[in-house]
Order: structure tokens, then sequence, then C-alpha cells
């Protein structure tokens, strides 16, 4: 039985033709053969984007139910609740879907600190690599946040880093 937090198991429909998929109203995603689909999260004021997730049929049911974005962690194998931990919680201003339904795009605003990524900085994203660069060693990235907006072992404590090597 679904929580009223949830959206039904049917609320997308089949995937039927290009057509309906391209140009009609229906919500018909496409998930990859994990069952995942890519969403992109930016900063619904300024367009930064702050992170890259992935979301699975749960996730995404959840996050047009709440209004606050739930994903798939890869790495935890698990459904994750952004901010359920840290407080940081994304608020979806805006969702959005790709025209071949296999991408969602969500405009959030952030709670408390305005922080998306685990490791304290503002977005996930906070480093660059330089272009132009040849020859046979690896690019050094460049930092483009110095400063971190949260201390990360105040935030999660002891629980594991969800990044693997």
């Amino acid at each position: 039985m679904a929580s009223e937090n949830t959206v039904s198991a049917d609320t997308f429909a089949a995937r039927l033709t290009v057509e309906q998929v391209e140009e009609s109203q229906d919500l018909a995603p496409k998930f990859d053969a994990d069952g995942l689909i890519a969403c992109i999260t930016t900063d619904a004021e300024s367009g930064e984007v702050l992170m890259l997730g992935y979301m699975n049929a749960d996730a995404l049911q959840r996050t047009i139910a709440t209004g606050e974005a739930h994903y798939w962690s890869r790495s935890r194998q698990c459904l994750w609740h952004k901010g359920a931990t840290s407080g940081l919680v994304q608020e979806v201003v805006e969702m959005r879907i790709d025209d071949d339904q296999d991408a969602v795009w969500l405009r959030v605003q952030v709670a408390g600190s305005g922080a998306s990524c685990h490791v304290g900085y503002r977005s996930c994203f906070y480093r660059s690599i330089p272009l132009g660069q040849t020859g046979n060693t690896a690019p050094q990235l460049q930092f483009e946040e110095t400063t971190k907006v949260f201390d990360p072992a105040d935030v999660y404590g002891d629980a594991p880093n969800p990044t693997q090597l």
C-alpha cells in the first residue's frame, strides 16, 4: 500500500510511440538498464549546477509527491531523501524532463547553508578541468570554490562517506 507521500505505481505512462514521448503531455520516463534516470540539479535563483544524481521510479515518484528532492544512492544502494541527515533539504521549485524523457532537471532552493555537496562545498562541481593541455601528464584540477560552506564532520559525524574508490 502506498503512503500519502508517494505516487501510485501507475503514475508513469507506458512509452508507446516517439510522438507520444516527445510531443504529448504523458510522463513516460525512460529508466536505464539499472532502473535509473539521470537528474541534474541547479540552484533556482542563480542557475548554478549543484549536483548530478540519479533517480529510480520510487525516488521520482516521491519527488513529485513531496516537492522535495529524492534520489537513488548508487554507492549506498538505497533511496536517499536529500537533506534527511544534513538538514540541507532541496525544495523543488520546478521539475522538467528532457525531450526523450531520459533525464530530469530540478531547480531547487536548498535549506540551511544552501550547500548540496557532502564534501562541504556549495556545489558538487567545485573543481574545473583546465582545457588545452596536451602531453603525458594528467591535468591538475583547479578549485573554483575554495571555502567550504560547512564542515562535513560536524554535519555527518561518523556516517560512512558515500564516495567509492
